[in-house]
């Protein structure tokens, strides 16, 4: 195909966007490189030969950038927050964490509702 994907512009693949989405399914917040370390660990001995720390960190990170970004027009995932040290948390939308219940095989929607309704020990509305 000719000419650029009008469906993911920055050129991620399903595999990688689903390897975002099961991470953030589970952490619910992350940067991209602790996203990276997690679900492709083996690029962290990469780009070695990049002259600046931060150099070496924008390649290994890119791919995982490009997906979260293919997520963000779709809806999917958003922005959360800086840390001080200048990264960015990213984090899924409500429909984002529809499809990150999909991608790791749990029930979807309505868990909030349910573990909502269950005492916690200790609290004002449990039962002693």
């Amino acid at each position: 195909m000719a000419g650029k994907r009008e469906e993911n512009p920055a050129g991620s693949s399903n595999n990688l966007r689903g390897d975002v989405l099961r991470v953030l399914g589970v952490l619910k917040v992350a940067t991209v490189e602790q996203m990276q370390q997690i679900s492709a660990p083996h690029l962290s001995y990469r780009h070695t030969d990049k002259p600046t720390p931060a150099e070496r960190k924008q390649a290994r990170t890119a791919s995982h950038t490009g997906a979260l970004s293919d997520l963000r027009k779709h809806g999917l995932a958003e922005n959360g927050g800086q840390l001080p040290v200048g990264d960015r948390l990213r984090n899924l939308t409500p429909m984002g964490l529809e499809a990150a219940a999909r991608e790791l095989g749990r029930p979807v929607g309505g868990w909030a509702t349910r573990t909502a309704a269950v005492p916690v020990a200790g609290s004002a509305t449990s039962v002693g």
